[in-house]
């Protein structure tokens, strides 16, 4: 059996210090160009490996990185966790869960940083994590007051991309324009807190068209529950009164739209244009192509990465909002 090789057997080869040995692998302190490569080349030869462990125990960090999301987003989760990797860290995911609980098995967790893609917890919650040495990205989709500063904000332009959607559609002449709010998110209607209830509203207002809260499908507790939302929606109002336009939160869910209006035998576009979000590669497959806002999601991802990286490291990066380009295809 192969002897486990030791930092000191490291040192010794690249004849330099244990201490050298450290600063190089954990990039944490100045180190000669000459050193640097003696130690990387010793590293190599031995097929050294640091033990992670021994590290959490040292600094009270694991080298894990926690992704939180109410639902999976697959396509940033992957992004994510390939760039984090790149960089030395394992992504945990996990699905938010209500409960305070939840927030403190974060905090037991010991992560190196957090990433927030949920709107389910208090800024109290959130604050209380930062509260314990952990950096935390929020992905921010609504208002909250009282934020600690130490959180930064990486997230989409959420109120935004949603005014672009709804000005394109009403700039094609849709006056009733109905709304499918993400699934398992924290919706209180059209008259909600959250960027995409305002951006709803208000944008709907400033063209001078009436708010319909019947319009904004929130009941997001499951596929099936939105779904049934947007049956109620298309048959309680004869056709002249009922939506001709949907705006869906991500392309996902407007793709289970779409086949929700054709199984009322509506035509997309003729009878009901749908539009989502984020441009995952299925937004191409659908029959028609679903029109989306691009978000961006490789660069995005990157910069997060980056971002939970520096955190992770000592480093505060700066807030950051992304704005998205508006692709329209034929469901609309």
């Amino acid at each position: 059996m192969r002897q486990k090789v030791t930092r000191n057997d490291v040192a010794k080869l690249a004849g330099v210090s244990p201490a050298v040995v450290s600063y190089v692998i954990n990039d944490s302190n100045y180190v000669s160009q000459e050193k640097r490569e003696a130690v990387l080349k010793a590293v190599k030869e031995l097929e050294y490996t640091p033990n992670v462990f021994a590290k959490s125990l040292r600094t009270n960090r694991s080298n894990q990185i926690a992704l939180v999301g109410d639902t999976l987003q697959a396509e940033l989760y992957e992004e994510l966790s390939a760039q984090l990797f790149q960089k030395g860290y394992f992504s945990c995911l996990f699905y938010s869960q209500k409960e305070d609980t939840f927030i403190n098995r974060l905090i037991e967790g010991r992560f190196a940083a957090i990433f927030m893609a949920s709107n389910a917890f208090t800024a109290e919650q959130l604050n209380r994590i930062v509260q314990n040495g952990i950096p935390l990205i929020l992905y921010q989709s609504r208002e909250y007051i009282g934020l600690d500063p130490r959180i930064v904000i990486r997230a989409p332009d959420i109120y935004n991309d949603v005014k672009q959607i709804l000005n394109y559609l009403i700039m094609k002449g849709h006056t009733r324009i109905a709304f499918v709010a993400p699934l398992k998110y924290r919706a209180t209607g059209a008259d909600g807190d959250d960027f995409r209830a305002r951006a709803y509203s208000e944008t709907l207002q400033a063209n001078h068209i009436e708010v319909n809260p019947d319009f904004f499908c929130r009941h997001t507790q499951s596929e099936a529950s939105l779904l049934e939302d947007v049956v109620y929606i298309m048959t309680s109002y004869n056709a002249s009164q009922r939506p001709t336009a949907f705006v869906a939160s991500d392309d996902h869910m407007a793709a289970q739209v779409m086949q929700c209006i054709r199984k009322l035998n509506l035509r997309i576009p003729d009878d009901i244009a749908i539009v989502g979000s984020g441009n995952i590669a299925s937004s191409q497959i659908t029959t028609p192509e679903l029109t989306t806002i691009d978000s961006g999601i490789p660069d995005f991802a990157s910069e997060v990465a980056d971002a939970l990286f520096c955190m992770a490291n000592g480093e505060t990066p700066d807030d950051r909002l992304y704005k998205g380009r508006l692709i329209i295809r034929g469901s609309t």
